[in-house]
Formats: structure tokens, C-alpha cells, sequence
């Protein structure tokens, strides 16, 4: 019997599988039928790799056309922006800030890989409409990881969405101001948590743990955090987990008075404060969640070529690529995959995304998607 390799990504988790799953030496994982609801028995499945009996292409049924990720969350900023900007006109606020959750859900059930890149590659926008989409993506696929219930990652999602909701117009600001803030900013910086939970109150939101993670989420476990120096568990596990999203979305994001971090120095950063300022198991997942080299991430290789990291390889270190730059700084119309594993597209350096200078214009088409 022939086998094929599937990536997990591409595992119907909770659904019934259509065929028996094999290890890469041809023993039954799994018979068909068989369901598997969590990542923790997937990841374990995984070990040995994940296999099916191959088909001939004239046998196997057309597959569908896979609804792409990237047309959902390419329509989220234009969505956040009126959220934001008509908060006190719109009814209904916590309905339509669960909208965008539900739909940030939605796109990281088609492609965790894919949505990890959006963070890096997706569209330009104000970074008060970024900042909360990155790191509420973060946050849903970190805790799908650990197991949270879909109706309890919704009410995350929301608070990290709304985290800044009671400082928009003082964080625009210092996004495109380069010097240190003034006094009277610092002030208003210590008290937004407090704010945006009031602002969130007067919407009419209820939803204890949204509020509790916006009122906590600059909170840090060894009590440095404002405003009530809380520490350890007495800081909601919500709160815990967007801290971690919102400081390395903030630290791979450039602004005015600080360039951006490349993926993996940032990593190293949220690292440095695990288990003192941020949650170890969360910092520790969501290192693991995107990999050493993370989707989206611009890179270049041994021989000279820039690529685009698309998806985790067969080891931490040796992504799936694909190369859009050649050797000589020249964009190329065709975008060739690299398996890193091979010395010669071996990773050299990861690039920041200001330094290159040939925009990536075939982003879901590297996914597989069309748009």
C-alpha cells in the first residue's frame, strides 16, 4: 500500500476521518470513522508522522474549492476601523465585536499556518486597528492549543480585541510619535485598562471575563504590572494570555520610535520574561504554535534567494519556503518552494520586513488559495 503524507493542519480534527491513519512505517494510527477532538491527542499522533492511503488522481474526487483565510481576515481591519469609530452611534457592540471573534475563529480552523502569516504580511493599516486583529489571532490559537472551549476563547478574543479600547486616540498617537511620552500621556497610559473597562460597561457589555481581562491585561505575575499590581493568579488566565500576544505583536510591529523586531529576537524577549513578568505555559505555546521560523517571516537563504517562510518543515529549523526574490534582487514571476532541509536553501538570516524591498504580491496563492 502507498501512503501520503497529510500535515496536521490538514487533519479533519472533529470530524470523522474518511480513510485508516498510518505512522510513516505503515502501522494503523486510526481506523476511518474514528474522531479526534483535541490538538494534545493530535500532537501525539504526530510524532511519527501522519499517513494515508494514497489515491490516483483519477480515482480521487475533485476537491472543493478551499475557502480562503485570507479573504476573512483581509476584511477585518475595514470592519475593526467601524467598530471602533462608531462604538457610540451602532447598537449592539458586543454582538458585532463577537462577529470579528467568531470570524477570526472561523479563518484559524481553515489554516493555523496561514493566519500566523497574516500577522506579518497582511494588509497595512493603523496600528490601532492591527494591534488588536494580531494579537487576537495569537490568542485563538494559543488556546485552541491548550484546550479552552470555543465559547470560552470567544470571550478572550473580545478582550483582546478591545484591550486599548479606553486609550484609541492616545495610542494612534504614540504610534506615529518618536519621542518618549509626556507626562500627561504616562498618566493616561496607567489608567486605560480602567477606562476601557468603563467604556466596555457603558456598551453594555456583561461578559465578566472580557471585562476582567481588559481591566488586568497590563497586569505581570511578579506584580510590576498597573493598575493594581496584581500577581501571579490573581491575574485572570485571560488576561495572562493576551499579555503574551500583545507584547510580541507589539514587538514585531515597527513604529515610529522603534523599529520592529525581527520573529525571532522577539520570541527571545517574550522568553526572557516567562514565568517573571508573562505566563510560561503561554509563552512556551505560543513559541510552539508558530515555530522557530513562523509563517509570514521573510528570510534569506544559502543561496542568495529571499523567501517567504509558508509552512513548519520537518524540523523546528528547516521550514517549507517559498522563494519570490532571486540571487540577485531581482522579483521573479514565479515563486519556487524550498524544502530548508537542503544545505543549499538553508536559512541564513531572518529580514525584517521594511528591508525588503519587492512586495510579496502572491500571498494566498503560496497557501493555496486564490485570493
Amino acid at each position: 500500500m502507498e501512503l501520503q503524507v497529510i500535515r496536521a493542519e490538514q487533519f479533519p480534527l472533529g470530524k470523522p476521518l474518511p480513510c485508516n491513519l498510518y505512522d510513516r512505517n505503515g502501522a494503523l494510527l486510526l481506523k476511518a470513522g474514528e474522531v479526534v477532538n483535541s490538538h494534545r491527542q493530535l500532537e501525539e499522533l504526530c510524532i511519527d508522522g501522519l499517513f494515508i492511503p494514497k489515491q490516483d488522481k483519477a480515482d480521487a474526487p475533485p476537491e472543493p474549492p478551499k475557502q480562503s483565510p485570507f479573504v476573512l481576515l483581509d476584511a477585518l481591519p475595514g470592519v475593526v476601523e467601524r467598530l471602533f469609530g462608531y462604538m457610540s452611534v451602532e447598537p449592539n457592540f458586543s454582538g458585532r465585536t463577537l462577529a470579528v471573534a467568531k470570524t477570526i475563529q472561523a479563518a484559524c480552523e481553515i489554516d493555523r499556518e496561514a493566519c500566523v502569516a497574516w500577522v506579518f504580511i497582511g494588509p497595512d493599516v493603523r496600528y490601532v486597528i492591527a494591534h488588536p486583529i494580531h494579537s487576537a489571532i495569537l490568542c485563538e490559537l494559543v488556546a485552541r492549543q491548550l484546550g479552552w472551549s470555543a465559547e470560552e476563547r470567544l470571550s478572550l478574543l473580545s478582550a483582546a480585541l478591545c484591550m486599548n479600547i479606553g486609550k484609541l486616540v492616545l495610542q494612534h498617537k504614540l504610534s506615529i510619535q518618536a519621542k518618549p511620552l509626556e507626562p500627561a500621556q504616562r498618566v493616561e497610559m496607567q489608567a486605560h485598562c480602567e477606562q476601557g473597562v468603563a467604556v466596555l460597561q457603558k456598551l453594555e457589555v456583561s461578559d465578566k471575563a472580557w471585562l476582567n481581562a481588559v481591566a488586568q491585561h497590563h497586569e505581570r505575575l511578579d506584580a510590576s504590572g498597573y493598575p493594581k499590581q496584581l500577581a501571579s493568579e490573581a491575574i485572570s488566565r485571560e488576561a495572562r494570555l493576551i499579555a503574551v500576544a500583545d507584547v510580541y505583536t507589539a514587538l514585531v510591529t515597527a513604529q515610529a520610535h522603534r523599529p520592529a523586531q525581527i520573529a525571532n529576537a522577539a520570541f527571545k524577549a517574550i522568553y526572557a520574561q516567562r514565568g517573571k513578568q508573562l505566563d510560561s505555559q503561554m509563552t512556551d505555546t505560543l513559541i510552539k504554535v508558530m515555530g522557530v521560523f513562523p509563517p509570514g517571516c521573510y528570510v534569506k537563504l544559502a543561496n542568495g534567494e529571499i523567501a517567504v517562510v509558508a509552512h513548519h518543515g520537518p524540523t523546528p529549523t528547516a521550514p517549507i519556503v517559498y522563494s519570490f526574490i532571486n540571487p540577485r534582487g531581482q522579483a521573479v514571476n514565479v515563486y519556487a518552494k524550498r524544502e530548508c532541509a537542503h544545505a543549499e536553501f538553508a536559512i541564513k538570516e531572518v529580514l525584517i520586513k521594511s528591508k525588503v524591498v519587492v512586495t510579496l504580491n502572491q500571498k494566498p496563492k503560496i497557501w493555496g488559495y486564490k485570493a
